[in-house]
C-alpha cells in the first residue's frame, strides 16, 4: 500500500510540473516588440506547438511573461522570469514569481522559445544584435517622461559616471527616474523615500524601482554612478563643493592616456590597486580603458 501510495504522489508531482502544457502564456515588454509598451492586459500570446512555446518578437530589449494577462496583480501573479545573461541561444532556467524583467542579451530581434512544463527559456537571436551601452537621460513628470536632448547626462566614465546641469530646476514633489531610451541596461530608482540635496544617496538599477523625488528644489548638477551589480549613487550637488570624488574625471584621463603598459587596475578615483578584490576597477591593457567587477 505504501508502494502504490508513493507512486501515485510522485505521479501526481509529474502531472503538476507540466500542467501547463498548452495552457495560455503571454508576454509584454518594452521596445518595438511590443504594441503597446508594458500592457499586461494586451500582453503577446505565445504560439504551442504541443511541445513548446514559441514568440517572435521585433526590437526586443527586456520583457515580463506569465500565465495570465489583466491589470498588473493578474499578470505577476502568474509571472516567470529570470537573470538571462549576455549570451543568445542559451536555454535559462525561469523562476516563478520572480520579479524583475527578463532583459535581452542585447536589442535587436529574437525567437523566444519556452518549455511546456516552463522550466526555462531561450532567446535565440535573428541577426545581429545591439549590445552598445545607451545614453542615459533623466525621465519624469518635469518632461513627460520622454527622452530629451536637454536631459541627457553626459558621459564622464563609459557605462558608470555620468552627470548633468538640469535644464530646469526639478521642484519637490515631481518624480523621476535615470534611464535610457528603452528602460533597458539603466531604469535607475530608489526605495520611495525622498533624498536630501548635497549627499550621497543609495539608488537602484534593473529591476522596478520606485520613481525618484526630492525633499527641496533643486538646481545644479546630478552626478550618477552605476555598478555592474545593480547598485547605484546619486548625488544632488548645488554647487562643485558637493560634487563626488568619484565623479572627477581627471584621474580616468590620466589612466587612459598612459597607455603602453600591461595591464593596471585603478580604483574610481585613478588610484592603482596592485591586488583587486571585491569591488568595481578599471582595467587599462594597451590603449584601452575598461571596466571589471571583481568579486
Amino acid at each position: 500500500m505504501k508502494k502504490f501510495y508513493a507512486f501515485a504522489a510522485a505521479a501526481l508531482c509529474a502531472f503538476a510540473a507540466n500542467a501547463q502544457n498548452g495552457a495560455p502564456l503571454y508576454a509584454t515588454g518594452a521596445g518595438p516588440a511590443f504594441d503597446p509598451e508594458w500592457a499586461p492586459a494586451d500582453a503577446a500570446e505565445f504560439n504551442w506547438d504541443g511541445k513548446e512555446y514559441t514568440l517572435e518578437l521585433e526590437g526586443l530589449t527586456q520583457m515580463k511573461i506569465s500565465t495570465a494577462n489583466g491589470d498588473w496583480d493578474t499578470f505577476n501573479a502568474g509571472v516567470y522570469g529570470c537573470n538571462y545573461g549576455s549570451e543568445p541561444g542559451v536555454a535559462v532556467t525561469l523562476e516563478a514569481g520572480y520579479e524583475s524583467n527578463i532583459e535581452a542579451p542585447g536589442k535587436g530581434d529574437y525567437t523566444v522559445t519556452v518549455a511546456g512544463d516552463l522550466s526555462t527559456i531561450t532567446l535565440t537571436a535573428k541577426g545581429t544584435i545591439d549590445t552598445s551601452f545607451p545614453d542615459v537621460y533623466v525621465r519624469g513628470d518635469m518632461n513627460g517622461w520622454g527622452v530629451e536632448d536637454e536631459w541627457k547626462m553626459e558621459v564622464i566614465v563609459p557605462e558608470t559616471v555620468f552627470s548633468i546641469t538640469v535644464p530646469a530646476p526639478i521642484a519637490v514633489g515631481e518624480t523621476f527616474k535615470f534611464a535610457d531610451a528603452d528602460w533597458n541596461k539603466v531604469n535607475v530608482g530608489g526605495d520611495g523615500e525622498a533624498i536630501m540635496v548635497d549627499t550621497e544617496t543609495e539608488v537602484f538599477n534593473g529591476g522596478n524601482p520606485a520613481n525618484l523625488s526630492l525633499f527641496e528644489e533643486f538646481e545644479g548638477t546630478i552626478y550618477l554612478t552605476l555598478d555592474l551589480d545593480g547598485s547605484a549613487y546619486v548625488v544632488f550637488a548645488t554647487s562643485d563643493e558637493f560634487k563626488p570624488e568619484w565623479a572627477d574625471d581627471s584621474a580616468v584621463s590620466t589612466i587612459a592616456a598612459d597607455s603602453n603598459v600591461a595591464a593596471k587596475y585603478f580604483n574610481l578615483q585613478g588610484v592603482e590597486v596592485a591586488n583587486p578584490e571585491n569591488g568595481l576597477y578599471i582595467v587599462v591593457k594597451g590603449d584601452k580603458a575598461t571596466k571589471v567587477l571583481v568579486k
